[in-house]
């Protein structure tokens, strides 16, 4: 068993290491952890030869979900949960005017806070049985005096309080980081190397679910996918190209994690946003049928080259509409207030095709549907997002698919020149 649980922790530092998804500050408590088991396989503990499963349930977390904990929890905590996060996403008449601020020395507090957590709970875990064998046999080897009862008692007790600092740990985490990714002053990005995310804000609570797994029950690997949001995910996709930033939702206590956020007055953010859109390197944009989306996407197309426009796709139906509502503020944009020469054609945005019948694989329900993004002469590219993952799979079968799904869009991204200065 020691040495089962030990390969099963190396691999997982290998394969998260190879990957890099795997925030850095678990690899430390990941790196104890192995030489905490590596030490007891040393010394042939004979009490993790016993036929436990606790060793494994951490695992289980480690791996399962890519260090998302919430499906360990009971469905009625889940939903209560989640409507919570929906209602904080809609912020009070009184919080419309307040934004959360940067602290950054409490935002990496808590991120170590977290590291110590989740090391002290996985060097808990491997002492667990041999604790309960100094209340089962006294020095002399007879039987305890301590009953039975208490000696479960005991072990349970502190298996949970190893149990509560590892899933504490991943929130301590996540607020830490939620403190660091604000921005002071969207002023201060002027110059800087960014990519600017525009979405509406009835999109980011959504958003901060966590990834739906691949399918597949008994092919799927515990590995496939990091512990991320929806937001994440996307943000992950992009973050070798630069600091991906976004506008924050007024009156919200905290961003969601993804996107950094910056904040802007509720009825003064025109300009400074079309001063972001010609500032980035490059616009990704969730095409969405509401009144700011359709200005910003009109805004990108009379500012900015059409090779830095990128739309994001989830659903078919908002997709149709925003194409409605798109081209009704372009035509008035253009004919109002501004010259005509300043304008370029509205670009054609096609219907989205529909997916080849699948003949081998599993479909994968996942929200995103694709990107539409232009060349030079506005002509529009939409790729698809996997919508099949096949039965049989490795443990990197589906991050590879991911990247080479993205590949040609991250390559026309990559190429393009900086992003010329804004006057």
């Amino acid at each position: 068993m020691a040495s089962t649980l030990l390969i099963a922790m190396i691999r997982i530092l290998i394969v998260e290491l190879l990957e890099k998804s795997l925030p850095p500050v678990h690899i430390v408590p990941l790196l104890a952890a192995t030489a905490a088991i590596g030490l007891a396989f040393a010394n042939d503990m004979h009490t993790l030869s016993q036929d436990i499963v606790w060793p494994f349930v951490t695992l289980g977390l480690l791996g399962g979900r890519g260090m998302n904990v919430d499906h360990l929890l009971p469905s009625s905590i889940r939903a209560r949960r989640s409507a919570t996060a929906t209602d904080s996403g809609t912020p009070s008449a009184e919080r419309a005017t307040e934004s959360p601020r940067r602290r950054p020395l409490l935002g990496w507090t808590l991120t170590v806070l977290a590291q110590a957590m989740l090391t002290l709970s996985l060097l808990i875990l491997p002492f667990i049985f041999p604790l309960h064998d100094f209340f089962v046999l006294n020095a002399k080897g007879d039987v305890a005096l301590l009953p039975y009862w208490l000696r479960v008692l005991i072990v349970v007790l502190v298996g949970l309080v190893s149990g509560e600092l590892f899933v504490g740990s991943f929130a301590v985490s996540k607020r830490g980081k939620q403190y660091r990714q604000v921005i002071p002053s969207l002023k201060e990005m002027t110059g800087e190397h960014y990519l600017l995310y525009l979405r509406p804000f009835v999109f980011d609570s959504a958003l901060a679910h966590p990834l739906n797994e691949a399918p597949g029950r008994y092919t799927r690997s515990p590995f496939e996918l990091p512990g991320q949001s929806y937001e994440e995910f996307m943000v992950w996709q992009f973050r070798s190209l630069g600091r991906v930033i976004a506008v924050g939702q007024p009156g919200e206590r905290l961003p969601h994690i993804g996107a950094e956020r910056g904040y802007l007055p509720v009825d003064d953010w025109k300009d400074t946003v079309s001063r972001l859109i010609q500032g980035a390197h490059a616009v990704i944009m969730i095409a969405a049928p509401t009144p700011s989306t359709a200005w910003e996407f009109t805004e990108a197309l009379r500012t900015i080259s059409p090779t830095r426009l990128l739309l994001l796709i989830y659903d078919d139906a908002d997709y149709r509409a925003f194409r409605e509502i798109a081209t009704e503020e372009y035509a008035t944009r253009s004919s109002i207030g501004s010259a005509i020469s300043e304008w370029p054609s509205f670009p054609q945005l096609p219907d989205i095709p529909w997916p080849a019948p699948h003949t081998k694989g599993i479909l994968w329900d996942f929200p995103l549907e694709g990107t539409l993004s232009f060349d030079q002469q506005y002509r529009p590219h939409f790729t698809r997002f996997p919508a099949t993952v096949p039965r049989v799979r490795h443990v990197w079968t589906i991050r590879r698919l991911v990247r080479r799904t993205f590949k040609p869009v991250l390559d026309s991204i990559s190429q393009l020149p900086p992003a010329p200065p804004v006057g």
